[in-house]
């Protein structure tokens, strides 16, 4: 069995928000992954009052740039922090005719 060495817990309110993190996680991490059904607990929402199913699922990366790409994408909603482009040469001058005589 492969280690995963970076794990992290999130909890969902139903099945298709479980199943949207693991398209997210198919199509953008690059190394190993996997993810653990932990288990159900019930929550009283603060706004009204009602109880809520809630879904606990672990999920293993094998790299850590992974997991801490998939906290701050997906769970908090970030974009991705854009490299700098790295800064082109300036074009070569043409000589012009008196250069290229004298060169």
């Amino acid at each position: 069995m492969v280690g995963y060495a970076f794990e992290t817990t999130v909890k969902f309110k139903n099945r298709g928000d479980m199943d949207k993190a693991e398209d997210w996680i198919r199509d953008n991490v690059k190394g190993l992954w996997a993810l653990e059904f932990v288990g159900m607990q019930e929550e009283m929402s603060v706004d009204t009052g009602l109880r809520a199913q809630i879904l606990l699922v672990l999920f293993k990366f094998g790299r850590k740039e992974d997991l801490e790409r998939f906290r701050l994408e997906y769970i908090q909603g970030k974009k991705p922090v854009a490299k700098p482009a790295a800064a082109k040469p300036a074009p070569k001058k043409s000589k012009g005719l008196f250069g290229w005589l004298f060169s």
